[in-house]
């Protein structure tokens, strides 16, 4: 156990390997989230991102590095889309059910639409033509990395 300072600046017990500095390394945090189903959402992947984010990781310490790795992309026009079987019971509301499907299909949907306009905005005028505000804070690197190629000035 080694004494190392946290986000707040207060010391706090760290457990894990040391390094040959004998400085204390954490243990890495890995994870995995599962979709349930094939999506282009950016939000549904997002919030199973954040979510699985907020489990894992130690909230006193600071992060370096992420890996986000995507497995078993499809193109779209591949996915097949089945019905689900469902077994049925007398005690749910199945037209409750129906219309939420219906709310999330058509949400999804607005989505879809919302990221093809932003990309076809992008791709006529460029891609500093659409930006989020967080790349125009203070130590954002997001226009500059738009403007290279490769990573690098071209």
């Amino acid at each position: 156990d080694v004494a190392v300072p946290s986000q707040s600046g207060e010391r706090r017990e760290l457990r894990g390997p040391v390094d040959h500095y004998g400085r204390a390394v954490p243990k890495h945090a890995h994870g995995t989230a599962n979709l349930g189903g094939h999506t282009s959402s950016a939000k549904l992947i997002l919030d199973a991102v954040t979510k699985l984010f907020e489990e894992i990781a130690d909230k006193s310490l600071l992060v370096r590095r992420l890996n986000l790795v995507a497995a078993h992309v499809l193109d779209e026009a591949l996915v097949e889309r089945d019905d689900e079987v469902q077994q049925l019971d007398l005690f749910t509301d199945y037209e409750a059910q129906k219309q939420r499907k219906a709310e999330a299909e058509a949400a999804l949907a607005r989505e879809k639409k919302r990221q093809q306009a932003i990309l076809s905005i992008q791709h006529k005028y460029g891609k500093n033509a659409l930006l989020k505000g967080m790349n125009l804070a203070e130590g954002a690197t997001g226009k500059e990395r738009n403007e290279k190629i490769g990573g690098h000035k071209a």
